[in-house]
């Protein structure tokens, strides 16, 4: 087990961004419907239900999706060809115009078995470089000691310093020339990307 995740930051969110999201990890073997039954889920937030699972139908979760307000939204991925895998994605406001995309890894692997790690790493990977100009930044963490860092505030460009690297952090290169904490970025696409597990490689 693990606390892993990997976060994808975006502007531009819409319910047809949100559709074409759905669209894309679906082709890659990410599906909204478990393999067997179909079923397609969400996870409560709701104090008196939090963390159980709520069915939805397709249309009402890409609604949800595509309406995102000031609430966090919450629902299961599955991976097709592996019945007992799920990935939980958590979409969220960071600030006005910048949605994060974040995919636990929790149960896909520990640190020598990475498999089932890397097979939605390179997923969202592809992800990421599909979005295009949308895309604000990108952060994968295996085991999850940075999660008490307000990375959000790091990738949009805030003043937070980066104490606890995750495995791969990618900044656009005017956010990442104020980190001077950082080092060794190398060029991924229009971003700087600091790699230190060779998730690039994937």
């Amino acid at each position: 087990m693990s606390d892993g995740f990997v976060r994808l930051y975006r502007r531009g969110w819409s319910p047809e961004s949100a559709r074409r999201r759905v669209e894309s990890l679906a082709a890659a073997g990410l599906v909204l419907g478990h393999p067997d039954t179909g079923r397609i889920t969400a996870i409560s937030g709701e104090p008196e239900t939090i963390g159980e699972q709520v069915e939805l139908d397709r249309a009402d979760l890409l609604a949800a999706m595509g309406s995102l307000g000031d609430k966090r939204f919450t629902f299961q991925y599955w991976l097709a060809d592996d019945r007992d895998a799920d990935v939980i994605c958590t979409l969220g406001r960071v600030g006005p115009d910048v949605v994060v995309e974040d995919y636990d890894l929790d149960g896909l692997g520990g640190p020598v078995h990475r498999i089932g790690q890397d097979g939605v790493i390179r997923r969202l990977l592809a992800e990421f470089q599909a979005t295009g100009a949308a895309a604000v930044g990108l952060v994968v963490d295996r085991w999850g000691p940075s999660l008490d860092t307000d990375l959000d505030d790091i990738v949009v460009g805030g003043p937070t310093p980066v104490t606890v690297w995750p495995e791969l952090l990618v900044l656009r290169p005017e956010v990442a020339h104020r980190h001077p904490e950082l080092s060794n970025p190398v060029p991924y696409g229009d971003f700087l990307a600091f790699d230190s597990d060779g998730i690039l490689a994937i």
